[in-house]
């Protein structure tokens, strides 16, 4: 019986401990980078990270509780940017929106874009929860039995 609680222990003592050996590192921060409108490009140190919303994160030198970000530049199509950079408090997680520049020509292109975004995006994320529903529907029992049969009369297995 010693034995038995002997090892219970270990268990629970080895598992605490390669928690901690997983812990995120201390000195990093998160940054998501949205746009208004939607659908800029966002360029860091000269290379596109893709359309906004983009999530980024920084690591911190280890000695500041503070991490200053590198410039970025939000990119409409019209060709109007917006550079934004910003300290962030070490362990946070946080989003900064880049509003276009009201003076910059083009703006309804850059609306257009916009809503041409938010349509795909809405359509991506549709797609993405079908596939899910889609998944869960063929990993179920019913689904399971039926493809084992040779039985898939029905459309949603």
């Amino acid at each position: 019986m010693r034995a038995v609680q002997w090892n219970a222990i270990v268990l629970v003592l080895a598992s605490v401990l390669a928690g901690c050996a997983s812990a995120p590192p201390p000195n990093q921060a998160k940054l998501t980078y949205e746009t208004v409108p939607e659908g800029a490009v966002i360029f860091e140190a000269g290379q596109s990270l893709g359309p906004a919303p983009v999530t980024r994160t920084y690591t911190g030198d280890g000695k500041s509780d503070s991490i200053k970000t590198p410039d970025v530049t939000a990119v409409w199509p019209s060709g109007a940017k917006a550079t934004f950079w910003t300290n962030l408090k070490v362990g946070s997680d946080r989003v900064a929106t880049i509003d276009r520049p009201s003076n910059a020509p083009g703006l309804q292109a850059d609306l257009d874009n916009a809503k041409q975004f938010a349509a795909s995006s809405a359509n991506a994320e549709k797609r993405a929860k079908e596939a899910i529903a889609r998944d869960i529907a063929r990993n179920s029992a019913r689904c399971k039995d039926q493809m084992q049969k040779g039985n898939l009369a029905t459309n949603d297995c």
